[in-house]
C-alpha cells in the first residue's frame, strides 16, 4: 500500500512538473504576442497579415527598419513591394495618392488591377523579368478614374525573412512627357519660321537677278556698272546677313528663352541645361556674326580707320598661332611658321591680322587630325606673297569659284557649313583690296588648300588709287 501511494505521488509530481513547463512555454509565448501587439500599436513594429488557401501568412518591419520606411513614405515617387503571386504586400502614400485611391484600398490588392487591360500581359511579364534581374521600363498605371498615368517603372528582386518580394519604385513622367511636347512645338514653330525666312532669302534672290538683268540691258558707262556691281555685291551680304543668319537664329533664341521663362519650375535639370547649352551656342554665334558685320563695315565706310605702316609679317602670323593653339592641340596639328625674320610688309595691322585669323581658322576647321599648316612668304620685286597650306579636305572646282562671290544662297549656305567662314574670307578679301593686295586659292579636293595673297612691300606711289576704290 505503501509503495502504491509513493508511485502515484510521484507521477502527480512529474505530470506537475511537466503542465509547469508547458504553463511557462505559452506564458512566454503570451508574453511574446502581447509585445508584439503593444509594438505594433506604438508603430515600432508594421505587420500585415494575408490568408490563403493554405496558411496565414504575416509580414512584419523590424523597428530598426524604422528610418528606411520613413524614407520612402517621404519620397516623391510611387513605392511598391509585391509578393510573388503579384500582391501588393506594401505601397507609400505617394503611390496611392498617383491611382487616386485610399491607401488600405490599395495594399493587398493585385499591381495588375491599376495596369490597363491591353497592357497587363506585358507588365506582367515585366514582373517576372524583374524577379531576376533588375531593369527599367516605361509603362502607364491607371488611377481611379480612368486617367492614364505614364511612369518610369524600376524592378529590384529582395530577399527577406519572410520570403522574396518585388520591389518596384515608379517615378512620375507626366511633367516631363509634357515639357517634351512644348519643345517639340516649340521646335515645329521655329521649324515654319526658318521655312518663312528660305522663302523671304528666296524672293531677295530673285529680285537681285531681276535687277542685274535689267542693268545688264542698260546702256550706261562702264565705270556707273562697276558702280553698280560693287553696290549690288553689298547689298547681297547684308540682305542675307539680316534676314537669314542673324534673324532665323535669333527666333529660335527668342523661343527658348521663352518656354524657359513659362517653364522653368516644372522642367528636370537635363532639359535646363540642354536648352541653356543651345542658348549659348546660339548667342555666340550671333556674337561672331556681328563682329564680321563691324569688320565690313568698316571696310566700306570708316576709311578714316584704315592706318597702314611698315610691319614685320612674322610677328602677325605668331600672334595668330598663339590664339590657335589649343584649337589646333585638339586635333593633333602642326602649325608652322616658315617667314623669314625681317620680312616686311606695307598693311594695316589690324586687317592683317584679321586675314591671318579667318584664313588659318578655316583651315584648321578644314584639315583632319594629324595635319599641319604652314605659312611662308616670297617676295616678288615690290609685292610679298603670302602662302597658308594645309593638307585638310581640299575643294572641287565649284566650290573656289564661288569662294570670293558674295551670293545669297552660297553665303548662307557657306555661313551653315562653315560656322562664318564665307563671309570671313569675303571680309579678307575687302581688307586686301583694301591694303593694294589680291587673294585666291588653289585646292585638289581630298588633298588639301593653299590661299595666297599679297601684300606690297612699300606705301604704294598712287596711294589713293590702290587704296580707296573699294
Amino acid at each position: 500500500m505503501h509503495d502504491v501511494m509513493a508511485k502515484n505521488t510521484k507521477e502527480l509530481l512529474d505530470e506537475i512538473d511537466a503542465l509547469s513547463k508547458k504553463n511557462a512555454v505559452l506564458m512566454q509565448q503570451l508574453g511574446d504576442a502581447m509585445e508584439s501587439l503593444d509594438a505594433i500599436k506604438s508603430e515600432n513594429i508594421d505587420a500585415l497579415v494575408i490568408s490563403d488557401d493554405k496558411a496565414l501568412k504575416v509580414y512584419t518591419e523590424k523597428s530598426s527598419d524604422k528610418p528606411y520606411r520613413i524614407l520612402i513614405e517621404k519620397m516623391h515617387e510611387g513605392a511598391v513591394t509585391l509578393t510573388d503571386d503579384g500582391t501588393i504586400l506594401y505601397c507609400n502614400s505617394y503611390f496611392a495618392n498617383m491611382v487616386n485611391r485610399p491607401l488600405q484600398k490599395v495594399i493587398g490588392t493585385s499591381f495588375t488591377n491599376f495596369i490597363e487591360d491591353a497592357s497587363k500581359q506585358e507588365v506582367e511579364a515585366l514582373l517576372k523579368k524583374g524577379r531576376a534581374h533588375a531593369l527599367k521600363e516605361e509603362i502607364f498605371i491607371m488611377t481611379g478614374d480612368g486617367k492614364k498615368i505614364p511612369v518610369l517603372m524600376t524592378l529590384n528582386a529582395l530577399s527577406l525573412e519572410a520570403g522574396s518580394v518585388l520591389s518596384i519604385i515608379l517615378t512620375d513622367l507626366t511633367v516631363q512627357k509634357e515639357d517634351q511636347e512644348k519643345l517639340k512645338l516649340r521646335t515645329e514653330q521655329l521649324e515654319v519660321q526658318n521655312e518663312k525666312f528660305e522663302s523671304m532669302n528666296n524672293e531677295l534672290t530673285f529680285q537681285i537677278e531681276e535687277k542685274e538683268k535689267r542693268g545688264a540691258e542698260l546702256s550706261i558707262a562702264k565705270t556707273d556698272v562697276k558702280e553698280l556691281e560693287v553696290l549690288n555685291s553689298h547689298i547681297e551680304n547684308v540682305l542675307a546677313t539680316i534676314s537669314h543668319d542673324l534673324r532665323s537664329p535669333l527666333a529660335s533664341i527668342i523661343g527658348m528663352a521663352d518656354m524657359l521663362n513659362d517653364d522653368f519650375e516644372t522642367m528636370d535639370h537635363g532639359t535646363i541645361k540642354t536648352m541653356i547649352g543651345l542658348l549659348y551656342k546660339a548667342t555666340t554665334n550671333e556674337l561672331e556674326m556681328l563682329d564680321y558685320l563691324l569688320e565690313w563695315a568698316r571696310i566700306k565706310y570708316a576709311s578714316d580707320a584704315f592706318s597702314p605702316a611698315e610691319i614685320e609679317l612674322d610677328y602677325y602670323v605668331a600672334k595668330v598661332f598663339e590664339t590657335h593653339i589649343e584649337n589646333a592641340a585638339s586635333k593633333n596639328m602642326r602649325l608652322k611658321n616658315e617667314i623669314k625674320e625681317n620680312t616686311f610688309v606695307f598693311a594695316d595691322g589690324n586687317m592683317l591680322h584679321s586675314v591671318l585669323q579667318n584664313i588659318v581658322s578655316n583651315s584648321i576647321k578644314h584639315s583632319y587630325v594629324g595635319g599641319e599648316i604652314t605659312v611662308t612668304a616670297k617676295r616678288n620685286e615690290d609685292k610679298i606673297t603670302v602662302q597658308i597650306k594645309d593638307n585638310g579636305i581640299g575643294m572641287n572646282e565649284k566650290i573656289k569659284g564661288k569662294l570670293f562671290i558674295p551670293q545669297i544662297a552660297s553665303l548662307s549656305k557657306t555661313r551653315k557649313g562653315n560656322k562664318g567662314g564665307g563671309i570671313g574670307l569675303l571680309l579678307a578679301k575687302g581688307f586686301l583690296e583694301k591694303m593694294g593686295g589680291v587673294i585666291w586659292v588653289e585646292s585638289v579636293e581630298g588633298e588639301g588648300s593653299s590661299f595666297y595673297f599679297t601684300l606690297p612691300v612699300m606705301k604704294p606711289k598712287d596711294k589713293t588709287d590702290s587704296t580707296d576704290k573699294n
